[in-house]
């Protein structure tokens, strides 16, 4: 999919100061979202988009491996490698939507 043709212009402050709680929010998507200082934070958010769409795959991954008796379980190789490198873009303090499924957390409007 094409890069993101939001502007989100976030400051390096945000950055530094959202780093841990973007890691965090990959493993548990809704702690961000319970903290009124991270919600404004727009570092955190992005991640907090991206994790959902990661718990989505999740979802999808499960309710297809179990319809289909188990040929879905493939899905959770790329929902791995995705969680990963959610977490290193959080860490390193990148932006970059996921590929194939990053432009979808763009659709929960977490960031303003």
């Amino acid at each position: 999919m094409s890069e993101s043709v939001r502007n989100l212009n976030v400051t390096p402050e945000e950055i530094e100061s959202g780093k841990t709680m973007a890691i965090i929010a990959y493993l548990i998507f809704f702690i961000p979202l319970l903290m009124d200082d991270m919600k404004k934070n727009k570092f955190v958010m992005f991640h907090t988009e991206q994790s959902i769409v990661l718990l989505l795959l999740n979802i999808a991954a499960g309710i297809i491996g179990t319809i289909t008796c188990g040929i879905g379980l493939v899905l959770y190789i790329p929902w791995v490698v995705f969680l990963i490198m959610g977490i290193m873009n959080a860490a390193n303090g990148k932006m970059v939507p996921l590929p194939l499924i990053g432009q979808l957390g763009e659709k929960f409007n977490l960031v303003k």
